[in-house]
């Protein structure tokens, strides 16, 4: 087996046929990056499901713990990821790709949340970024570097930063604006002024565009600080999942097949018609085949919606993405 920092470049599959028969990483290597760094990370998710059956953990407890991690702890770590990327090393052509799929797809996404299934403007807005946010960092990216090596990472490590600048912050601040209930400049304005994520994405920006570098003092907070920002989100999804009656239903699966089905087809056609297929192009694809991000969850509770659908949406593609990643892999 290969070390995790020894490159394993392959091509991107020129179809959908190969693309689902040809696996060039063993079921072995696959099993190792799940069994070590996936499980174990999402194995607190598993102790708040625990503590939320056993009556140890609330689910106004786990509302509090989120609040924590979204005003505190993931503003810290959202500043230092931007601070610190190399957004001028980014392949421009494919993230575009990728930027332009994700606004299609979430707005379809969000067109038949409220339209179809009348629900309201936050859920549908919260339903559609289910559609096209993945949870990259704690579950492709450890898959890229076995694939990829190390120091081969860039391409998943641009859709992080942009998913955390334009889609999470895109969610973060709508949500704001249809809080607010008029769309002007004031009101964006306003709306970053009162989220700290937004903040953090603002100030983030200009340090890695101004070229300041984060002081040392500051990145060791920043890693000791923003490093609990993803266990508690998890734990409390754990225990209001434990609270949550798992019944799939027509919103569930549309919005299912919409993450692991419409989203990676929609970009491996839009990849294919435009940059074409290689080691870049296919880091894009794992990114479009992955479950849906927990952070749909996480501002599901900061702002007051209905998570039942979120939440199963959330664990059904995280059991289903196996498959999708799979076959990218």
């Amino acid at each position: 087996m290969r070390a995790a920092s020894e490159p394993r470049l392959r091509a991107a599959s020129p179809n959908w046929v190969q693309a689902l028969t040809s696996h060039k990483v063993s079921a072995l290597e696959i099993l190792q990056v799940l069994m070590d760094p996936i499980l174990p990370v999402f194995a607190i998710m598993a102790f708040g499901f625990g503590m939320g059956r056993a009556g140890k953990t609330s689910v106004d407890d786990a509302r509090l713990l989120n609040r924590f991690a979204m005003s505190v702890l993931l503003p810290i770590y959202i500043f230092g990821l931007i601070a610190n990327s190399s957004i001028q090393s980014f392949s421009l052509a494919p993230i575009l790709v990728y930027l332009l799929v994700q606004i299609i797809i979430f707005s379809c996404g969000f067109w038949v949340a409220h339209r179809l299934f009348r629900r309201t403007r936050k859920e549908s807005l919260l339903l559609g970024f289910c559609g096209v946010f993945g949870n990259n960092a704690l579950y492709v990216l450890p898959m890229s570097v076995l694939l990829y090596g190390e120091t081969n990472v860039l391409p998943i490590s641009s859709i992080v930063t942009l998913d955390a600048i334009v889609a999470f912050g895109g969610a973060m601040l709508a949500l704001q604006i249809i809080s607010l209930g008029k769309v002007s400049p004031g009101s964006v304005a306003l709306g970053i002024a009162k989220v700290p994520m937004l903040q953090a994405i603002v100030v983030g920006l200009v340090f890695n565009l101004a070229g300041f570098t984060v002081p040392a003092p500051v990145n060791t907070f920043v890693g000791f600080s923003g490093a609990g920002a993803a266990p508690v989100a998890l734990f409390a999804l754990g225990v209001v999942l434990s609270q949550t009656r798992f019944r799939p239903d027509k919103v569930v699966m549309t919005f299912t097949l919409l993450k692991l089905i419409m989203f990676p087809a929609s970009m491996w056609l839009g990849l294919t018609l435009s940059v074409g297929t290689d080691n870049v192009s296919n880091q894009f694809m794992l990114a479009a085949a992955a479950p849906a991000g927990a952070m749909s969850f996480s501002l599901a509770m900061l702002y007051d919606v209905r998570t039942d659908d979120i939440a199963q949406v959330i664990i059904i593609t995280c059991v289903l993405s196996l498959i999708t990643l799979a076959a990218f892999a």
